[in-house]
């Protein structure tokens, strides 16, 4: 087996990121890794972002797919750093990454260009439906992620 040198933490910033960043805190701990957090703005909420301008015709300079991306990618970098911050582990973490697109897709470029050894996810994202057992991006990283993938089951708080 490869050494575990680098672990990819998907960090949807839901209620149940910090369980799915202290299971992998404890790996890279146990495994001597460095964790990479990666998180997703979905091209899905920026597409519809787009679609609600040009349908209400607002033509403010701050209305804009790429405003808004901006706006998401700052609030997420703060989210993610008080995420490191809080954890108690800042040494563990060599990086966070924000991405804009289809989250799968996203999250499989960002272990190839990092050179993953591991991605630890939840089992559900943001939506939290109850009647969906796993969740859609978790389902198509299990299927396509060219790294062992390790999925955290979330417990109701």
């Amino acid at each position: 087996m490869k050494p575990i040198q680098k672990i990819i933490v998907a960090c949807d910033l839901s209620k149940f990121t910090p369980q799915v960043l202290d299971y992998a805190i404890s790996l890279a701990q146990a495994t001597g890794a460095r964790l990479i957090l990666a998180n997703v703005i979905n091209q899905r909420d920026v597409d519809a972002i787009e679609y609600a301008i040009h349908k209400t015709f607002l033509v403010q300079n701050d209305a804009s797919p790429e405003a808004f991306i901006r706006q998401h990618n700052a609030e997420r970098e703060e989210q993610l750093k008080a995420l490191i911050d809080e954890s108690g582990h800042p040494n563990l973490f060599q990086k966070s990454v924000i991405r804009t697109g289809v989250p799968c897709q996203e999250l499989i470029n960002i272990v190839e260009l990092e050179r993953a050894d591991l991605v630890v996810m939840g089992t559900r994202g943001r939506t939290n439906l109850r009647s969906v057992l796993l969740g859609a991006t978790a389902e198509k990283m299990f299927r396509a992620c060219p790294v062992p993938l390790l999925s955290v089951r979330l417990q109701k708080e």
